[in-house]
Formats: C-alpha cells, sequence, structure tokens
C-alpha cells in the first residue's frame, strides 16, 4: 500500500481549513454589517419621524405669525380696549367652525331616513 498519496493530501486539507478559517471571518463581518444597516435604518426613521414633526410645528408657527389675530396683537398704535375687541374678531374670522357632535350627526341622518 502506498502513501504517497497522504503526502499530496495534505497541504490540500491545510489550503482548505485556510478558506474555511477566511470564509468564517467574512460570515463574521457580513452579520456585523448587517446588523449595522438595521440600526441605520432605524435611526433614519426615527429622524425621519422627527423631521415631520418640526415640519407640522413650523407650518403651525407661519400659520400664527401670518395670521390678522398676529399683526393685531402686535400692533402698537391700537388701545388695549380696541386691540382685545379687533383680537377676538379676527380670531372668529381665522378659526373654522367646531365640530358637530356625533350625536347631532346621528339625530340628522335620522330625520332625513324619516322623511
Amino acid at each position: 500500500m502506498s502513501y504517497a498519496f497522504i503526502w499530496v493530501l495534505i497541504p490540500i486539507f491545510g489550503i482548505l481549513a485556510g478558506m474555511f478559517k477566511e470564509w468564517l471571518k467574512f460570515r463574521e463581518k457580513q452579520n456585523q454589517l448587517g446588523n449595522s444597516t438595521d440600526n441605520l435604518e432605524k435611526l433614519f426613521a426615527e429622524f425621519r419621524q422627527r423631521e415631520k414633526a418640526l415640519v407640522d410645528r413650523i407650518e403651525n408657527l407661519e400659520a400664527i405669525v401670518v395670521s390678522q389675530t398676529w399683526d393685531v396683537v402686535q400692533d402698537k398704535t391700537l388701545s388695549p380696549v380696541e386691540k382685545e375687541y379687533r383680537a377676538a374678531s379676527a380670531a372668529r374670522r381665522e378659526m373654522p367652525p367646531p365640530p358637530v357632535p356625533d350625536s347631532h350627526k346621528a339625530e340628522v341622518l335620522a330625520r332625513r331616513l324619516k322623511a
């Protein structure tokens, strides 16, 4: 029996072991990058949500600043009584009507169905 083939297998096993070790390192690095990508996606979603909230706040502030009520409140030439009167009338014009309660909607719908 010839043992010459064993001397051929030893370098092949060494090469395969080295390749396996490199593959394990690669898989570990890939897992770490995958985890950091997930963290970045969560962080990005959080920033996008915060940005939307800030944009909403800025739009509200812009609406306040350009409103007629703001102009009346900041007008230094008006007396306090006149300022209060104009602010109240401007606020009434700018504010939407109050929402109709659901019970009232149900009554109106019932009347329509009876008719």
